[in-house]
Parts: C-alpha cells; structure tokens; sequence
C-alpha cells in the first residue's frame, strides 16, 4: 500500500476562504508586480489547477471589480513565479468567460493581458475549446 494519494483538481470545489486568499493577495499587489508569502503561493498554485468549470461556478456570484482583480493576479502568476503555467487551462479563461457572458467585460483589459502575459491563450482560450462552445 501506498501512502500517496491522488488528487483531482475536478473534484475540488473553491469556497470563501479561496476568495479571501484571492482578495488579500490582490490587496497587496500592484498592476504589474506580485508580492506572495511562500504560503501564499502555495494555495494559490493548488487553486491555480482547478478545471474551468469549478472557477465558472466559482466567479458567478463575485462582483466584477473582484473577477477583473483575479484576472489580473492569475495573469501576472506564471509571469513572476513557477509552477503556474497552464496554458490554454488558466483560471483567467473562464474568469474572463464569466465577464463576457455578463456583458462587463473591460475592452481595455485584452489588451493588459497581451501586454503582460506570454501565454497565447489569453484571454481567450485555444481555438478548439471556443469552437466546441458554440
């Protein structure tokens, strides 16, 4: 028997204490530059590989002001510290999906992600996962 255990990041759901974690490290962050505790970092990069559809649920009763704030936090993460890079996977895709199914999407805000961001899937996802949304 083996004393290591699966984890499936499916099956984990997000909660308050994510969002207060995600609103105090937003708190003390600027617009281009993270400043996380080591504890921070990881919780942040467990949460950071939870599927879409769990940040879908997730963001659907957050304002929008705390949804662009994450948006920003989870697009400077794989810029400033490892083990963030998810690709076409980011929580930012269905944050950003969320706002945009709202209609409050900042137009301004595609182009900070491009800015900051070397992932080419923000904001918007890999081409096939759009096309089978439609």
């Amino acid at each position: 028997m083996s004393d290591v255990q699966n984890w499936d990041p499916a099956l984990y759901t997000l909660g308050q204490k994510h969002r207060d974690l995600l609103n105090i490290v937003v708190a003390h962050t600027t617009k281009h530059h993270l400043q996380l505790t080591p504890e921070q970092l990881d919780t942040l990069r467990v949460i950071f590989l939870i599927d879409a559809r769990a940040w879908a649920d997730f963001a659907v009763d957050k304002t929008d002001e705390e949804l662009v704030s994450w948006i920003e936090l989870f697009t400077l993460c794989p810029e400033q510290y490892s083990g963030f890079d998810r690709g076409a996977n980011s929580p930012v895709i269905p944050l950003v999906r969320v706002l945009r199914h709202r209609g409050t999407y900042p137009p301004q805000l595609t182009k900070w992600i491009k800015q900051q961001s070397t992932n080419r899937f923000l904001p918007h996802g890999s081409l096939a996962d759009r096309l089978s949304k439609n």
